[in-house]
C-alpha cells in the first residue's frame, strides 16, 4: 500500500476559469500574442469535422494503457468485510488582520484596484499594494475581510489493502503541479492514491495565478500556496488517523423534482440547454450505528453566487451546503435535523457556466426572494441543496462494506489557447511549468502539459475524476431535451449562430458508458470536476468554434465565451478516449 501514490506524485519534475466575459485587458492580450509570435490568430480555427466527440467508444482508447490499476501489480489487496472510513476538515482561509492591504477609497465603488485612482493602506511601506487577490471575475478584485471559513476536507476509504483518499480545497482550482507536491508531502501515508479536488469558488484567493493586481502580474502568493499545502497535507493525515469501521449510504435526488425546478437554483448559460441537476451522495456512518463519519456531496455548480462585486472572502455555495447537512436546516416542509459529521462537496459538471447566471427568480423557502447577487443568496442556495440532500439520505440504501477499485492515467496534452502560450511565457502561472519550457510557443508548437484521469469504484457507486470543467452535455447527452429545464427549448433558435443540434453527437454518453462494469451496472454513476487539474472548459466538438480573426483571445460569433478559456478542440477527444480504456481495463 502506498507505492503507487509516490510514483504518481513523483511524475515529471518540471518547471483559467474566467468567468468574466469581456476581458478589459483584451486589447493588451491580443498585442502580446503578436509579440509571441503566434501565428495562429490569421487562422480560420472553426470545429474541425472529424473530431471525436463523446458518443459511442473512441477508437483511441484501444491503444490506451492505464498507470495504475488497483488491485493489481504494485498495489495488491484482498477484500475483507470490513470497510474502514475516516474525515477531517483544516481551515486553509487566508490570514487576514489589521496589517492586510486593503482598498482605503474606491471613488468607482467596484471593488477592483484601479491604479492611480484608488488608494490603499501601504502596511509594509513598499509602495505597493500587496492585497489579497480574489480568484474569478475580473484581475484586481482585493479582499476586504471574511465572510466564512475556506476549508481542506478529507476523506479516506479503505478495504483491505486499498487505501484510497479525496481532499476538497475550497479553491477557484489547482494545476497538477501542485496536486503533485501535494501528494509528496504525504509519501508516507500508505495511501494507494489521492484524488485532490477543488470547489472552484470565485470568492477565494487566487491560486492559479490570472487573478492579480493587473494584468501580467499573478495573484499567487508563495505563502498561501504553502498554507493549502499544508492544509491539505494535515486533512488528509487527520483523516487516515481516524479510520474506523463503517457502513455506507447511497443516495440521490434531482433538482427538476424540487419546488421550482431545476431554475430556482441553478442555471445554463449556453445553449444547448443541459444541466445535470442530480445531487448524488455517499454518507459514511460508524459500523453498526447511525453516527456519521462523513458526507460526500457531488453536484455541478459555479460557486459564484455571491457576485462579483463581493470582496470578503468566502466558499460561496459549498458553505451553506455544508453547515445545512452537518448541522441542519429548513426544508420546504419544516426544519430538517442535520446529520453531523464532516461534509464534503465536490463539484461537478460545471461547463458552459453551469450556475447562478440565469436564474428563475430564487426565493426562500418562505417565499420571500433573495435580493441580488450576494454572499445571502451563496449560502441561502447552498442550505437550500443541502434540504434536498438531506431529504434524499432519509431513503438512502445501506451497505455493510463497499469493494474498492481505481485506474489511472497520466497523459500529456497539448495547450493550443493563445492565452496559455502568454501565461506560461509571462509567468502568470508561476506554479505550473511545461514539458518544453524552453521553447518558442506558436500553434504548431503549443505547450505541452501533464495531466491525470482516474475511475475509482466505491462499492455501487463509479467515481469520475475529471481535470476541469465539463459541459453536462458531455456527461449526460440531453441533445433531445431530457435534461433541460421544464421552461426552457434545447436551443434557442432565434438566437445568434444557435448551435446545429443535428451534428451533436448519439449515445451512449459518458455516464452510460462509465455505468457498464464487469460485475454488473453501477447505480451511482459520480463527476468530480476540476479533480487534479483545472484545464478550463470541455466543449462539445460540434460546437466547438473558434473567431477566425482572433482564436481563443477573441469569442466567435455566437455564444462562445467557453472555447476561451479551454486548451482547444482536442483536449476532450483525448480525455474522453483515455476514460473509456480505463472503463474497459477491468
Amino acid at each position: 500500500m502506498g507505492d503507487a501514490l509516490t510514483v504518481l506524485a513523483a511524475g515529471a519534475k518540471r518547471r483559467h476559469g474566467f468567468s468574466v466575459r469581456r476581458r478589459r485587458w483584451l486589447v493588451v492580450l491580443v498585442a502580446l500574442a503578436a509579440a509571441c509570435g503566434d501565428d495562429s490568430a490569421a487562422v480560420d480555427a472553426a470545429t474541425p469535422d472529424d473530431a471525436v466527440d463523446s458518443g459511442g467508444t473512441p477508437d483511441l482508447a484501444l491503444t490506451i494503457e492505464p498507470d495504475l490499476v488497483c488491485p493489481g501489480p504494485g498495489c495488491e489487496t484482498g477484500d475483507t468485510e470490513t470497510l474502514r472510513v475516516g474525515a477531517a476538515a483544516v481551515d486553509i482561509t487566508p490570514a487576514f488582520g489589521p496589517e492586510t492591504e486593503v482598498l482605503q477609497e474606491d471613488p468607482g465603488g467596484d471593488g477592483l484596484w484601479d491604479r492611480g485612482v484608488d488608494t490603499y493602506n501601504d502596511a509594509n511601506g513598499n509602495g505597493v499594494f500587496d492585497g489579497l487577490w480574489i480568484a474569478g471575475f475580473a484581475v484586481g478584485r482585493p479582499a476586504s475581510g471574511v465572510s466564512d471559513p475556506q476549508w481542506a476536507r478529507a476523506i479516506v476509504i479503505e478495504n483491505g489493502d486499498t487505501r484510497i483518499g479525496f481532499v476538497s480545497l475550497d479553491l477557484v482550482g489547482l494545476f497538477y503541479d501542485d496536486v503533485r507536491r501535494i501528494r509528496q508531502r504525504l509519501a508516507d501515508m500508505d495511501l494507494d492514491y489521492l484524488g485532490v479536488m477543488t470547489t472552484h469558488s470565485h470568492q477565494s484567493r487566487d491560486t492559479l495565478g490570472q487573478w492579480g493586481p493587473v494584468l501580467g502580474d499573478t495573484g499567487i502568493a508563495d505563502a498561501y500556496m504553502e498554507q493549502v499545502s499544508a492544509g491539505a497535507e494535515a486533512a488528509v493525515e487527520q483523516a487516515v488517523a481516524a479510520l474506523e469501521p463503517a457502513n455506507i449510504d447511497y443516495a440521490s435526488t434531482r433538482l427538476r423534482d424540487q419546488p421550482g425546478g431545476v431554475r430556482r437554483y441553478i442555471s445554463d448559460s449556453r445553449d444547448p440547454q443541459v444541466i445535470d441537476d442530480e445531487i448524488r451522495l455517499l454518507r459514511f456512518v460508524q459500523a453498526g450505528g447511525e453516527q456519521t463519519i462523513a458526507t460526500l456531496v457531488n453536484f455541478g455548480a459555479h460557486p459564484e453566487y455571491a457576485g462579483s462585486r463581493n470582496t470578503l472572502l468566502s466558499s460561496d455555495l459549498a458553505h451553506g451546503l455544508r453547515e445545512a447537512i452537518e448541522n441542519g436546516t429548513t426544508g420546504p416542509s419544516g426544519e430538517l435535523e442535520g446529520v453531523g459529521g464532516i461534509a464534503v462537496f465536490i463539484n461537478g459538471a460545471v461547463g458552459s457556466q453551469i450556475g447562478p447566471n440565469d436564474l428563475d427568480a430564487p426565493v426562500r423557502f418562505n417565499g420571500e426572494a433573495f435580493e441580488g447577487r450576494t454572499l445571502e443568496l451563496a449560502h441561502g442556495v447552498g442550505a437550500q441543496l443541502g434540504a434536498f440532500s438531506l431529504q434524499a439520505l432519509r431513503s438512502a440504501t445501506r451497505e455493510q462494506s463497499a469493494h474498492l477499485s481505481l485506474r489511472v492515467a497520466v497523459l500529456e496534452v497539448a495547450a493550443e489557447n493563445t492565452f496559455f502560450h502568454i501565461a506560461f511565457e509571462s509567468g502568470v502561472f508561476p506554479t505550473r511549468q511545461p514539458l518544453n519550457p524552453d521553447e518558442r510557443y506558436t500553434r504548431f508548437n503549443p505547450p505541452r502539459i501533464e495531466t491525470e484521469v482516474a475511475v475509482i469504484d466505491v462499492g455501487r457507486a463509479r467515481l469520475l475524476l475529471v481535470p476541469g470543467e465539463l459541459d453536462p452535455a458531455l456527461f449526460v447527452g440531453g441533445y433531445d431535451g431530457a435534461f433541460a429545464p421544464m421552461d426552457r427549448p434545447v436551443v434557442d433558435e432565434s438566437a445568434a449562430v444557435p448551435p446545429d443540434l443535428s451534428r451533436a453527437p448519439g449515445g451512449p454518453y459518458l455516464r452510460e458508458r462509465a455505468a457498464l462494469r464487469a460485475d454488473g451496472e453501477a447505480e451511482y454513476v459520480f463527476l468530480f470536476g476540476l479533480a487534479n487539474d483545472e484545464l478550463g472548459y470541455f466543449i462539445p466538438s460540434f460546437d466547438f468554434v473558434l473567431s477566425p480573426s482572433f482564436p481563443y483571445l477573441v469569442e466567435a460569433d455566437g455564444d462562445h465565451y467557453e472555447e476561451t478559456v479551454s486548451l482547444g478542440p482536442e483536449i476532450w477527444p483525448r480525455l474522453d478516449a483515455t476514460l473509456q480504456a480505463l472503463f474497459d481495463h477491468e
